[in-house]
């Protein structure tokens, strides 16, 4: 009686594989066919917004390389340093800045992401003071941070620009 039971078992899973797959061809869409060619136009449609960069898409199964792109541009200031206003605040804390490039212009400045630091380092009055970053004129220097930066004036006899040009996060 067990043989007969499992041999009616056996006989309806192959009735019942040969109708899944005699459904799934039937369902299965046409290449370039309406049904294929919808899903196309509605994935293509779906990934029209993003820049080509930041699709993650495959080529026949391979990886997609990609290009890394530049930041949005961000606010560029200058501000200026004198015996009135030897400290400024150059750069606010600001979480979407990627990066800056900081630029002493007229004279050596400091820098430093505590404002009593930079009062400190402007109230020491030339290059002496070991509490702060201390930045020649016409040097460069990127900060690769999202706190805020002050800068202190090294000398008050005449005024001194310090310049910042920061790149931020684009909106997503």
């Amino acid at each position: 009686m067990s043989d007969l039971i499992e041999e009616v078992i056996d006989t309806a899973e192959n009735i019942a594989a040969t109708v899944i797959e005699g459904v799934e061809h039937v369902l299965s869409p046409r290449p370039g066919g309406k049904i294929d060619t919808a899903r196309r136009n509605a994935d293509a449609y779906s990934l029209a917004d993003e820049p080509v960069a930041q699709q993650d898409t495959l080529v026949k199964g391979k990886p997609v390389a990609v290009d890394a792109l530049a930041p949005d541009t961000g606010p560029c200031r200058c501000v200026t340093l004198s015996a009135n206003n030897p400290v400024l605040l150059l750069l606010p804390r600001d979480t979407t800045r990627r990066s800056a490039v900081i630029l002493a212009v007229d004279n050596d400045v400091y820098l430093s992401n505590d404002p009593g630091q930079a009062q400190n380092a402007a109230a020491s009055g030339g290059t002496a003071y070991e509490g702060a970053f201390y930045l020649p004129a016409g040097i460069a220097i990127p900060w690769q941070n999202t706190d805020q930066l002050w800068t202190a004036a090294t000398t008050t006899a005449t005024s001194s620009r310090v310049s910042a040009a920061a790149s931020l996060q684009g909106a997503r």
